[in-house]
């Protein structure tokens, strides 16, 4: 056969940042000390978010003053302390931050858990206690749904020591806020965050009626119905399915359960385990972005790597392939912008969480000095993130994406050959021990393996193919023609 020679130029590397990441402030100056910037929440054009200044250098009065609201324009002389609401050096620890009629709201604890609202002003955060015949109600997993708040909370009037917490109520931003309508017989107990899809809220919860032949499972409510509607037992029996990571993607809502990639459309005859991610167990982290599904997952060979779900093709694949002394890349905390979807993961030499990003096929690792990759939040062209660059600790830090460039970059010429070909083609040297899938022009995946030679072997009906090869930091793909 005469060899004919196709080839495809493919950038591989790394980024190149001509700007570093950018320390916005180092809130607790006191050499590696953390203040750990946690739920980072965008709010009329500032970031609002949780920190601790234990060293007491830019807290009002140089004390320490525990974990506390803080916010911050972007700019370091713009970041400051909100309000000491716990007085004294334990803090109240703000958790479930959301924004709702336009307003700023945080969950914290003076002398109890209720509900806060803030402007950024210490005279502008004050207490808002949406049920005042209960103290320390812990209102969280905010929702949204047709211009009413939703949240789960503790004890509620008229509870029975029988009943557990995590109950549902409503509140219309003004009046005291009240449990939900319910025609059932028993009583809900929420336990992960909810969702909104199809005008009903989404849950994980148990429902005294059912809990003993039914455990913790997906349920919904319909405020129109009054109702607490089980959609699936997932775990049959009294099993619990272990719900999380609820993510909508068109007119679908996935989840994680019993450590599998589950989906709904709402009913209990739509409601699956997604089939072409069967294999993967260890989902988490779900982020719907470009009509696609990104997600965690475990193969049980190469460790958590970041994989990518196509409904249209219902195909499922890895997109990051990190191998070396540290196989698993751990990828969470995504955030999209500018055609690219930025996230925390680790590389193939170290356990720590860098800054990444994807457009859905190759991985680019951004930087590789500041670790402790968190929290990732975009306010109007910039990401702000937990990080560390060894010597603050965990403080606030930026990245302007604008200012990357490929740089320094390796350009390889990828040679298949021969094509068409009836039962082989090769590669270069360079490709050896790592991944490939090949996939028919409908997108099933027909064959996939490791490239243990020069060599990669076809045992395939004739036609076209799509064979994909994936390195460290690149996903190259290149049509072939078997006769």
């Amino acid at each position: 056969m005469k060899k004919q020679l196709l080839s495809l130029v493919v950038i591989l590397g790394a980024l190149i940042s001509n700007a570093q990441v950018t320390l916005v402030k180092e809130i607790n100056d006191a050499g590696s000390s953390n203040s750990s910037p946690t739920n980072l929440t965008v709010h009329n054009g500032q970031i609002f978010f949780a920190a601790d200044d234990s060293n007491g250098s830019n807290t009002p009065g140089g004390a320490d003053l525990g974990k506390e609201l803080w916010v911050t324009d972007g700019t370091s002389t713009g970041t400051s302390f909100v309000k000491d609401i716990k007085t004294g050096s334990s803090g109240s620890n703000p958790f479930n931050l959301f924004s709702f009629n336009n307003k700023f709201y945080f969950t914290a604890f003076d002398t109890s858990s209720e509900l806060w609202t803030s402007d950024g002003t210490e005279t502008g955060t004050t207490k808002v206690d949406i049920m005042p015949s209960i103290t320390g109600e812990a209102p969280q997993r905010f929702v949204e749904l047709d211009g009413l708040a939703y949240f789960t909370v503790g004890g509620q009037p008229g509870s029975t020591s029988a009943e557990t917490a995590n109950k549902l109520v409503q509140w219309d931003g003004i009046n005291d806020a009240v449990q939900v309508a319910d025609v059932g017989l028993g009583f809900e107990s929420i336990l992960q965050n909810m969702i909104v899809f199809n005008n009903q809220i989404f849950m994980y919860m148990n429902y005294s009626t059912d809990d003993a032949t039914v455990g913790n499972e997906l349920y919904a409510y319909n405020p129109t119905a009054d109702t607490f509607s089980l959609i699936k037992d997932i775990d049959t029996g009294t099993g619990d399915s272990s719900i999380s990571n609820f993510t909508i993607l068109g007119s679908t809502l996935y989840f994680e359960a019993d450590n599998a990639l589950w989906k709904t459309d709402g009913t209990t005859a739509g409601t699956l385990a997604v089939a072409s991610a069967s294999t993967l167990a260890g989902i988490a982290n779900l982020y719907a972005w470009n009509n696609l599904l990104f997600f965690e997952g475990d193969d049980a060979s190469n460790g958590d790597q970041l994989y990518v779900y196509n409904p249209t093709l219902d195909t499922v694949t890895n997109i990051s392939n990190i191998s070396g002394s540290n196989n698993d890349h751990n990828p969470s905390d995504f955030a999209a912008y500018n055609g690219y979807l930025y996230y925390s993961g680790s590389s193939s030499t170290s356990s720590n969480k860098y800054l990444f990003r994807t457009d859905g096929v190759t991985v680019s690792q951004i930087d590789a000095t500041i670790k402790d990759i968190d929290e990732i939040t975009l306010l109007g062209d910039v990401l702000y993130f937990e990080g560390d660059n060894g010597t603050t600790g965990n403080e606030l830090y930026s990245l302007d994406p604008s200012t990357l460039s490929v740089a320094n970059a390796k350009a390889e010429i990828i040679s298949l050959y021969p094509n068409p070909t009836s039962d082989y083609v090769m590669v270069p040297s360079s490709l050896v021990n790592t991944n490939y899938t090949i996939h028919d022009i409908t997108g099933k995946q027909v064959a996939q393996g490791l490239i243990s030679s020069e060599k990669i072997e076809l045992n395939l009906k004739s036609g076209m193919y799509l064979l994909n090869i994936k390195t460290d930091l690149s996903s190259i793909t290149k049509k072939v023609v078997v006769k």
